[in-house]
């Protein structure tokens, strides 16, 4: 078992039974349930030394905080938060938690040790657990309607009554100038040089590294990726009604509580979701969300830095023409197979996936028909490699320009020397 855990439950029924801080006592009469005061800092009747007395108490135990320190109430309730839910001794009990209250506080159940040694012989303790950096809590905290309102306000969005909402192409050239160029291919604009064939995604939803629902795009004009469906009446900050919307999947499907829980309040800053956007260019996003979004695509490999989304800018994530290119060389011998898949995490940083199984939400973006071109091509060099062609390198050439054509209708594209000298080939 968890020693750290042990020490937590020992020092914080002390603290209950002492009852020297505020809203910190005991829930039933057998003292299996207790309450903490769990007071937002944003709230104007917060008193620090009141309300954050507890947090404080458990960074000054630790040894994170002495006196004369700067405080930083927000990093001490993230950490008893944190401590909380990672030791085997408590369970959050949602329902009896009351939050939307003047004094709000959280229940926690004291979870016996037999209860304990029971869940071990089931497995239920194999779940991994999720981030609980401060920059998370933070991104899900209770904001009032007024807070998130003026952010819409301040969106760089077509939110004026009389622009022209219906307008795809208006809202696809909403681009944000501070958006740095080193990690965004900027484009004219997504609504230009469309072909249908190029206009599919399939988009996967993975919560906690499973994955739970797969969707394909259909719709020309792009789609909204949100937790529900749009209101009719607020059309100037959702997008165009002509896109198709793709909701993410229930939370409800979610095994693990402590998960469940931190993923619905995720979701609560993604009303607005982001726009995608298939056409012969390539792959481009615009985040709407008050969330962050960070992604990793195509030269995720060589830039260990995460890309983040910035709120309204028009992003390239997916360039075809640099992905076949790379497609050539991988069918020449030359390059690894590209890859024709975009990953985007939702509010926490992304940029290894060893890291996949602890992200709430990851959504990746497949192009369609740059799928079918690497299958065909890998088809294609195992029956050369096996001998079971024989065919020239000349007629090989010409067999894949018919499979460009046939599959996408996109010409087999030029090599560019600049490419080929700059791309690292694996040895």
């Amino acid at each position: 078992m968890n020693p750290g855990g042990r020490r937590l439950k020992q020092w914080l029924i002390e603290q209950i039974n002492s009852n020297i801080y505020n809203g910190l006592l005991w829930e039933d009469e057998n003292r299996t349930m207790f309450r903490i005061p769990w007071k937002h800092a944003g709230k104007q009747d917060y008193n620090q030394e009141v309300d954050a007395s507890i947090f404080k108490a458990w960074a000054i135990f630790k040894g994170k905080f002495k006196e004369g320190d700067k405080a930083e109430p927000a990093t001490w309730k993230t950490r008893l938060r944190c401590a909380l839910n990672k030791s085997p001794d408590f369970e959050e009990v949602t329902d009896r938690s009351q939050l939307d209250i003047s004094e709000p506080y959280k229940v926690y159940r004291i979870v016996p040790d037999e209860e304990q040694k029971c869940a071990c012989l089931l497995g239920k303790n194999s779940i991994p657990s999720m981030d609980c950096s401060p920059e998370l809590d933070e991104l899900i905290k209770e904001s009032s309607n007024d807070e998130y309102m003026g952010i819409i306000k301040r969106s760089h969005s077509p939110l004026d009554e009389a622009s022209n909402v219906s307008s795809v192409q208006e809202w696809w050239q909403q681009d944000c100038p501070n958006v740095s160029a080193a990690i965004v291919h900027q484009d004219p604009s997504p609504a230009g040089t469309f072909n249908a064939a190029f206009s599919q995604m399939m988009i996967s939803f993975y919560y906690g590294g499973r994955l739970v629902g797969n969707t394909l795009t259909t719709h020309s004009e792009g789609c909204r990726i949100s937790p529900s469906q749009p209101p009719v009446a607020n059309a100037l900050l959702y997008g165009p009604d002509s896109l198709q919307n793709i909701r993410f999947p229930s939370v409800d499907i979610i095994e693990h509580e402590r998960q469940r829980h931190v993923t619905r309040k995720l979701f609560s800053h993604l009303e607005r979701g982001v726009l995608l956007r298939a056409n012969r260019e390539g792959i481009f996003i615009k985040r709407l969300c008050q969330s962050r979004v960070f992604w990793c695509g195509q030269d995720s490999q060589y830039n260990p830095a995460p890309c983040k989304l910035e709120r309204d800018a028009v992003v390239k994530i997916f360039d075809t023409a640099r992905f076949l290119q790379a497609l050539q060389l991988y069918q020449e011998g030359h390059y690894q197979v590209p890859n024709p898949t975009v990953t985007l995490c939702f509010g926490e940083e992304f940029n290894d996936f060893s890291t996949v199984k602890s992200k709430l939400i990851i959504v990746q973006i497949t192009a369609i028909n740059c799928q079918q071109l690497v299958e065909a091509v890998t088809v294609h060099r195992s029956q050369y490699s096996s001998g079971n062609l024989e065919i020239s390198d000349e007629m090989a050439s010409d067999q894949m320009a018919r499979i460009y054509q046939d599959l996408c209708g996109y010409p087999v594209p030029q090599r560019a020397s600049c490419f080929r000298d700059n791309l690292p080939i694996p040895v």
